[in-house]
């Protein structure tokens, strides 16, 4: 699995590490980003027992995330109020399905069975089983990321954006005639 993202309570690291330690599967984790909960995080890892299947590979640049994303079985994405979820588009972009949690723009970004799979936020026993759902079914989730792919090009490529942009000030331009 994998985490992109601040360390901070905002990103629910947290919740994922409390995951990990509910999870059937002894599933790994590779954690990029840094913040100020850090320290915090790395020995709530020691406490709950999940340490050694965590890479912690700290702040890394765009440029090292395509292969990271695209490697990994899922990105997990515990936020609550998050904006977009742009790093859920990213993974996407990969091939790449996420499971994260029913909040903010994420909706938007992640369809529940469809491009991953969403579970109500703070419900870490929902997150865990969704994650050993992925490890149980590898063909259902690779079929989840080319999903993923189609529906972030066809939603967030420029071309799109643009078009959307374009329809908005039309009618907006209609509207003054």
């Amino acid at each position: 699995m994998l985490f992109v993202g601040r360390l901070n309570a905002q990103k629910g690291l947290d919740d994922l590490l409390q995951a990990m330690a509910r999870a059937r599967k002894a599933w790994t984790l590779d954690v990029v980003g840094d913040g100020p909960d850090r320290e915090r995080l790395r020995q709530r890892a020691q406490e709950l027992g999940v340490a050694s299947r965590i890479t912690w590979l700290g702040h890394l640049p765009q440029s090292e995330l395509a292969p990271l994303y695209a490697r990994s079985a899922a990105l997990v994405i515990p936020s609550s109020d998050e904006g977009l979820g742009l790093v859920g588009i990213e993974a996407a972009l990969c091939e790449t399905p996420s499971v994260a949690y029913a909040s903010g723009g994420l909706t938007d970004v992640v369809r529940d069975g469809t491009t991953g799979w969403l579970v109500p936020e703070g419900d870490i026993a929902a997150l865990a089983h969704a994650i050993d759902g992925v490890v149980d079914r590898p063909t259902k989730a690779r079929a989840a990321g080319v999903t993923a792919r189609v529906r972030a090009l066809a939603a967030f490529s420029p071309e799109s954006v643009g078009a959307r942009y374009r329809e908005a000030y039309d009618a907006v331009l209609r509207g003054r005639t």
